[in-house]
């Protein structure tokens, strides 16, 4: 099987190229993109996998974004520094995401996860998979155990509905980010248990947890992570990369909503209705009474009347949408 090792920069560089040319394209022009566009086909030259294996989606609808595996390498031996050592590289309103998890308070800066993607992490001996797809938004961490077996996650190169799709290096199984389902492989049907986890600005988190440790620069890679976003442009605009689903065009694609999964209800809270009601907000959804807040380090909570409280995964409304289209959206 081709892999490319993990420490090479420069196929992550031209992989990341291949990828943001792709973004250039209308959302039209996307819909009759071919599944793949490369000489090498991952699904089939590298992880064995055609027309007919076992899958919870079509095969046709996972599209291939680069030329190989792992052309986008999960950092899989993270480095950290302390808060006032990251303030040479972090600015105040930077977006990272972030846990507090086990006593540990952890910082990774996006700016950095737009290169990775992946990061395999653990804590206290718990391993944990921080994943962040950039065409998606969405930041969302995992408990990195499959049938009870601790496993690393790299980027497999293919999407489906324009969301990373992650594989396991044990059973070399796909994995939809979104909703951690293991969506063709070996651990068909499986689901990830996920972490709770935080998307805010380095500020608010820093203030609210100053021995917090932040994903370190010095990650191993010869790569220049700059100071501004790669995605920026592709965030503002109303395209995507690859195609989707399911599409609502009330609002646009790309605003951030807050997602909750509360019993068998899905709702999205979008991020401009929490700015305009000063990150406290208070709704009947579906017979149930819902405080929503954002706290001082920006994570983003609800709770009910009973007083349970539900985590949210941030993420662009079409992705959200794409994944739980009976969703309510506040």
């Amino acid at each position: 099987m081709m892999m490319i090792p993990q420490r090479f920069s420069r196929p992550a560089a031209c992989a990341a190229t291949i990828f943001l040319a792709a973004m250039a394209c209308s959302s039209s022009a996307q819909e009759d993109r071919p599944r793949n566009r490369f000489d090498h086909d991952i699904l089939v030259e590298t992880f064995g996998f055609d027309e007919t294996t076992p899958a919870s989606v079509e095969f046709e609808h996972l599209y291939q974004g680069c030329p190989a595996r792992d052309c986008i390498p999960s950092i899989d031996e993270p480095r950290y520094v302390d808060a006032e050592k990251a303030a040479e590289f972090m600015a105040e309103d930077e977006l990272i995401m972030a846990m507090d998890y086990r006593g540990h308070q952890r910082a990774w800066p996006v700016r950095i996860l737009d290169f990775h993607e992946i990061v395999n992490d653990s804590f206290d001996g718990e391993p944990v998979a921080i994943t962040w797809c950039p065409l998606c938004g969405s930041g969302v961490a995992f408990e990195r155990r499959v049938n009870g077996k601790t496993v690393e996650l790299g980027v497999s190169g293919v999407l489906h509905d324009s969301d990373l799709v992650m594989y396991d290096r044990a059973t070399e199984s796909l994995w939809q980010q979104i909703t951690g389902e293991a969506i063709m492989g070996p651990a068909l049907g499986s689901v990830l248990t996920q972490v709770p986890v935080t998307m805010t600005t380095w500020g608010k988190w820093r203030d609210a947890h100053p021995d917090t440790v932040v994903l370190s620069i010095e990650t191993g890679f010869d790569m220049d992570y700059g100071t501004d976003r790669r995605y920026a442009e592709y965030e503002a605009s109303d395209q995507l990369a690859f195609p989707a689903a399911r599409r609502d065009l009330s609002v646009h694609p790309k605003s951030v909503v807050f997602g909750f999964n509360i019993g068998e209800v899905d709702l999205a809270v979008m991020e401009s209705s929490l700015d305009e009601a000063d990150g406290s907000l208070e709704r009947e959804v579906n017979g149930e009474n819902l405080t929503i807040k954002r706290r001082p380090d920006g994570t983003v909570i609800a709770t009910d009347d009973a007083g349970n409280t539900y985590h949210s995964n941030r993420v662009f409304w079409f992705a959200w949408f794409n994944f739980h289209p009976g969703t309510i959206r506040i």
